[in-house]
C-alpha cells in the first residue's frame, strides 16, 4: 500500500531530517504527538459514562507534572460510514514524543486501576505525527472534526502539500473562516489503506463546521490557492465526522 511505503521511509527518519531544505519550501511545520484510542462501549455504559471516567482521569494526571501538556479529547461518532464499529475516540495530544513516551511509562506503571474503571474496551490505537496547519480562534464548546484520508498526486511532496494547505488556510481565514486544519501521519496501530495521510478539519463548536462549508463554497472555491492545492492531491475519502468534548 502506497501509506505504508510512505509511513515507513518517515519512521526511518529522525525529526528534525524529515524537515528538511528548508529554502526550498515556504513553511516549515511545527509537529506534535497525538494518540487515538478507538473504543466499543462496555455493557451498559455511554458517552456520559465516558466523560465522566475522563473528569477522573484529568483529575488523576493532575496531580503529575508529566501530564501538564498533555491535552486530552473525546471524540463521538456521527456521521460515518460504519456507526457499528465503534462508540467512541479518546485523544492524547502531546507536544513531542519525549514527553509522550515519558507520560505513557508513568501510565503503565501506574494507571492500571484507573484504566480497569473505564467504560470502553479498546478496538484500536493509533500512534500518530501531526503538522498543525492553522487553528481556530475561541474557546472550545461542544466541537466538531472531519477526518479524510488522502493521497498525493505521483511526485508531490508532503512540505509541497503542506504549503498549499498553509496558503489555502490562510486565504481561508481572510474570507471569515475560523476552522482548525492538520495533516495527520498515523504510525503505529494504523490501519493499511491506500492513502498518505490524513486531514483533519476541525470546529471549537459544531456551527462553525457547517459555516466554513458554505464559506468554502461561496468564497474560497475557485481561487488561486484552492487551485494550486487541488493541482496536488490525487484524491480524499472516507470522510467521516465526530462531535468532540475537550477534557481540559
Amino acid at each position: 500500500m502506497k501509506n505504508i511505503t510512505f509511513l515507513l521511509a518517515l519512521s526511518l527518519m529522525s525529526l528534525p531530517s524529515i524537515i528538511i531544505a528548508q529554502d526550498e519550501y515556504k513553511y516549515e511545520p511545527v509537529p506534535n504527538k497525538a494518540e487515538y484510542y478507538v473504543d466499543k462501549f462496555k455493557p451498559g455504559k455511554d458517552f456520559e459514562d465516558l466523560l465522566k471516567w475522563g473528569e477522573q482521569l484529568v483529575k488523576w494526571t493532575s496531580d503529575h507534572s508529566i501530564y501538564d501538556n498533555w491535552q486530552p479529547v473525546v471524540f463521538m461518532p456521527y456521521f460515518n460510514s460504519n456507526l457499528q464499529s465503534h462508540d467512541s475516540v479518546f485523544l492524547g495530544l502531546w507536544p513531542n514524543a519525549t514527553e509522550q513516551y515519558i507520560g505513557l511509562d508513568y501510565w503503565v506503571k501506574n494507571g492500571t486501576s484507573l484504566l480497569a474503571k473505564a467504560p470502553t474496551i479498546p478496538v484500536n490505537a493509533i500512534d500518530t505525527w501531526q503538522w498543525p496547519i492553522s487553528s481556530p480562534e475561541g474557546d472550545l464548546n461542544v466541537g466538531a472534526v472531519r477526518f479524510a484520508d488522502c493521497k498525493m498526486k505521483e511526485g508531490v511532496t508532503v512540505r509541497q502539500i503542506f504549503d498549499a494547505y498553509k496558503d489555502f488556510a490562510m486565504k481561508a481565514r481572510s474570507t471569515g473562516d475560523n476552522l482548525g486544519r492538520k495533516m495527520i501521519f498515523p504510525g503505529s496501530g494504523a490501519l493499511e489503506g491506500d492513502y498518505d495521510y490524513v486531514y483533519s478539519l476541525y470546529a471549537q463548536n459544531v456551527a462553525d463546521l457547517g459555516s466554513g462549508s458554505d464559506n468554502y463554497w461561496a468564497n474560497i472555491n475557485g481561487s488561486d490557492e484552492d487551485k494550486v492545492l487541488g493541482e496536488l492531491i490525487e484524491s480524499c475519502s472516507n470522510n467521516r465526522t465526530y462531535i468532540t468534548h475537550q477534557l481540559k
